[in-house]
């Protein structure tokens, strides 16, 4: 998931595939699209659909507990997903032509379900190993091996097919132990090294096109905007983005423009929650409240979704999610992926040459 990051950081696919008649209408959709055979996912809780564990409720655990899942003010069950309905997978795999993300790695174990692809995203997760022990990017592509490896997911799927990786801002809580700025900038090499690696294994093993995600404001989720009263984005995480994301687009622009796209979620963020004076884009209207989120901690230091010991609400959830950019303390809702995504959905297609 996208953690909070230290102080010191933050201030210097028609996927109409024919894989089973069964599958045919739930993926149809009017129009004509160009073909894929697969969407598989990696990352963080940007894309996370359920993959970390159901266990008892904690910080850790709160996207399988209520109010999680509550969308447009009706309650539904929660299903592993950082938001109160769709995350940023879902609508990627909607613009390929499907109604939501491909099934979870989780879910492959337990069933046969549609092979379209499979989301072995965690949240949690980083380019590193966290304190969370959620699969490292490396180790979510190695599973993703394993089952190429094993037929669970064919070779034939991989002609055509899209990878999202999706790394939002976890392991920059590994600098907490840094004292200089040389180091700092040392440690984002470091990252986007490994993403770049990471995204060059997916296209070894054949994958043909990757989306990748730029760093989102750190500077102004509503945990850095809470001191502020959510009026302003506070500290210089921001800074620290745009470092990574120009690394990042350096080092990508080293491999095939015509397979790899940098998906800008710094810019589609940006224009929605702290646009510049006479540049602000339409969307930025679509939302009251832009920094304060729907689902708000009494404790600055608790989350969302926490209760006390006899189950009372150590929380407040707003009436109207679709005026919040944010669910939490640092995931958008379903309305604010939807913005975001909006505002890439043409790159997108175009990228992978989807018409509809």
């Amino acid at each position: 998931m996208a953690v909070k990051l230290p102080a010191i950081i933050l201030s210097s696919i028609c996927l109409l595939v024919l894989l089973n008649a069964s599958h045919v209408e739930s993926a149809r959709t009017s129009g004509s699209f160009h073909w894929y055979n697969g969407l598989f996912v990696f990352g963080d809780s940007f894309a996370d659909t359920g993959n970390f564990p159901k266990a008892d409720l904690s910080e850790v655990t709160r996207q399988w507990y209520k109010p999680y899942g509550c969308s447009h003010g009706f309650l539904r069950d929660p299903t592993g997903r950082f938001s109160n309905g769709f995350v940023q997978s879902d609508f990627i795999a909607k613009i390929l032509g499907r109604t939501k993300a491909p099934e979870t790695y989780r879910d492959t174990k337990e069933n046969d379900g549609d092979k379209f692809g499979v989301n072995f995203a965690v949240g949690g997760a980083g380019v590193f190993e966290v304190p969370r022990k959620a699969p490292t990017l490396a180790k979510q592509i190695s599973s993703f091996k394993k089952m190429l490896d094993g037929g669970d997911i064919g070779k034939w799927q991989l002609k055509e097919s899209v990878a999202l990786v999706a790394i939002s801002g976890n392991d920059y809580a590994r600098v907490a132990n840094m004292s200089s700025e040389r180091e700092i900038l040392d440690f984002i090499g470091n990252v986007t090294d490994e993403i770049a690696g990471g995204v060059e294994r997916l296209q070894k093993l054949g994958v043909t096109k990757v989306l990748v995600n730029t760093l989102h404001p750190l500077a102004c989720t509503p945990w850095q905007a809470r001191p502020s009263n959510y009026t302003k984005c506070m500290g210089r995480g921001n800074m620290a983005a745009l470092l990574h994301n120009d690394d990042l687009e350096k080092k990508l622009n080293a491999t095939s423009r015509d397979s790899v796209y940098l998906l800008d979620l710094n810019w589609a963020f940006t224009n929605i929650i702290d646009p510049s004076e006479g540049s602000r884009h339409r969307i930025y209207r679509q939302f009251k409240s832009k920094l304060k989120p729907c689902c708000e901690s009494f404790d600055p230091n608790g989350y969302c979704g926490q209760v006390d010991e006899d189950g009372g609400a150590l929380y407040s959830v707003c009436s109207n999610p679709e005026k919040h950019f944010f669910w939490d303390d640092v995931h958008p809702t379903q309305a604010g992926w939807e913005a975001v995504m909006e505002q890439l959905e043409k790159d997108i297609k175009d990228f992978l040459h989807v018409t509809y």
